[in-house]
């Protein structure tokens, strides 16, 4: 009876294992550069991910300057510098980032040293997804997540 029970759990738990979701990507960006953290670039201008793929991404804005504050805006293909230009008008109240279509997943305004984690599932359409820094002037700071089948 005992061997038999034993069986069964252990079935049971392959069984289980084999439905259970897929494991998120990881992914860490921060800002700045290894010389220079004050730079208002991403320490990554590149990712990749499957489509569909669920992804937990740990943002962390490694400036050291108070008031220097970041975010991470993934937008539609092609649209990265049309939401860096309504970033103005949408306003601090709203973290600077534009309510509109094209904004597929934004982080909230990270502060010097502070991160934040943001769990999203991928486009599941491939192609180059823009992301951006909203906040006015920060311009530079842009990278594309690689979609792929």
């Amino acid at each position: 009876m005992k061997k038999t029970l034993g069986f069964i759990f252990l079935g049971l738990a392959l069984a289980t294992s084999s439905f259970a979701a897929p494991a998120a990507v990881k992914i860490s960006l921060g800002t700045g550069t290894a010389k220079d953290k004050e730079k208002m670039v991403y320490s990554k201008d590149k990712l990749t991910v499957k489509a569909g793929a669920q992804v937990a991404l740990t943002f962390k804005n490694n400036s050291s300057s108070k008031g220097m504050t970041h975010n991470w805006v993934l937008v539609k293909p092609g649209k990265g510098q049309m939401v860096q230009d309504a970033a103005p008008a949408a306003g601090p109240g709203k973290n600077w980032t534009p309510e509109i279509p094209e904004v597929l997943v934004k982080s909230k305004l990270i502060d010097a040293g502070e991160s934040e984690e943001i769990a999203f599932t991928a486009p599941t359409e491939p192609g180059d997804y823009p992301f951006v820094c909203t906040f006015p002037g920060h311009t530079t700071m842009k990278g594309i997540l690689k979609v792929t089948k």
